[in-house]
């Protein structure tokens, strides 16, 4: 199996100039109100495919709060689900990671934010919301004045888990109760987490050694934590912040075990019973490895790459083989870092393009074939 043909979709413009502010490093409030900025850059930073509507909703990063909508692949057609008319923080400027399909036709994300420290006292926190039928539901602040970088949702227990920002803290909030029952400051950013079949939650925490592992369930008590710590960047590299984590997916495998890659680019299987992390490779040489997804024939379909080096790969569970199915990128312009994958369960994968600080990022679409 291989790429057979790749196409990007633009939502918005913005030309290279206009963004020396963000790559100088300005505060975010001035680019928040600077209008031309606030107006047309955008990131692509989640992505579900619809199977019932043939059709993928799109979380973004937009300092408009424009950050839900929808995409017709068939037109190539973006459609605004209007968060913006009721947002209720001007800090929810992005869907991260963790849109989930509620399995009715929903959605549940949580609210990702980019406040400066000076503006963290007052600001109220990232919420969770349900979107259904064009309406959406405010359901709850979990931690005050921080924000949502990714949730986990167990409907069996209707809990919501997440890890929140600037402050990183892990967060378990019931959904029936509408509080938060347990939290605790994690010093460990994870873009993904984990659920295994049990109902354990897994994330990392910050250690002396390093990143390691914790896992946490409601019904147990505390989190129980593991100490082997998993390879990371450099902390000076240009894609790490202080206590950014090595985990850039993660995903249930439904063979019994979790995998999830990191900033490395490396690919690891997790046994949820021992806490164990085995390393499987990488499927190049370069690092990120921020998309991962069940995919074709039950291999995991992931993403790799940054610098506009960029693609997907397949990782054979029975052999054990990487096969690179190619580049991310067309005759007019290339990928340049992957932030989420979504696959129709055809031949189609779509895959979310961020980072990009010389332009707009872009939606991108790779077609396989045998």
């Amino acid at each position: 199996m291989q790429i057979a043909k790749v196409k990007h979709y633009v939502l918005k413009e913005v030309s290279s100039e206009a963004l020396e502010g963000y790559r100088s490093g300005v505060h975010f409030k001035e680019l928040r109100s600077d209008q031309i900025v606030r107006n047309n850059w955008i990131a692509f930073t989640a992505v579900a495919w619809d199977t019932i509507e043939e059709c993928l909703y799109v979380g973004l990063t937009a300092y408009d709060t424009d950050a839900f909508w929808r995409f017709w692949p068939d037109s190539g057609r973006f459609e605004s689900l209007g968060f913006k008319e009721i947002a209720q923080d001007p800090h929810y400027v992005k869907i991260h990671r963790g849109l989930t399909p509620d399995g009715e036709g929903g959605y549940l994300f949580g609210t990702a934010g980019l406040p400066d420290l000076d503006e963290r006292n007052d600001a109220p926190g990232g919420a969770v919301y349900h979107y259904k039928d064009g309406r959406y539901k405010f359901l709850g602040i979990p931690v005050q004045h921080d924000y949502i970088q990714n949730i986990e949702v167990d409907f069996k227990r209707q809990r919501v888990y997440g890890v929140t920002y600037p402050v990183i803290c892990f967060f378990d909030y019931d959904l029936k109760k509408r509080e938060t029952l347990f939290s605790f400051f994690t010093g460990s950013h994870f873009h993904e987490s984990g659920l295994d079949d049990d109902g354990y939650f897994w994330g990392t925490w910050n250690t002396r050694r390093g990143h390691c592992l914790f896992r946490y369930h409601p019904d147990v008590g505390g989190p129980e934590f593991f100490d082997e710590p998993i390879p990371n960047l450099d902390p000076d590299h240009a894609f790490n912040f202080p206590m950014n984590g090595p985990i850039d997916s993660f995903r249930n495998g439904g063979d019994g075990y979790l995998y999830f890659g990191t900033t490395l680019g490396e690919l690891y299987r997790l046994n949820p019973k021992t806490g164990k992390h085995t390393l499987l490779g990488k499927p190049t040489g370069g690092i990120r490895l921020s998309g991962l997804v069940v995919g074709p024939e039950d291999k995991l379909l992931g993403s790799y790459g940054a610098y506009n080096e960029t693609g997907l790969f397949l990782y054979d569970r029975k052999t054990g083989e990487f096969t690179n199915l190619g580049a991310m990128r067309d005759d007019e312009a290339s990928c340049f870092m992957i932030h989420d994958i979504a696959w129709n369960g055809g031949s189609r994968v779509f895959a979310a393009e961020s980072d990009n600080v010389d332009r707009s990022p872009y939606l991108w679409e790779a077609i396989l074939e045998k």
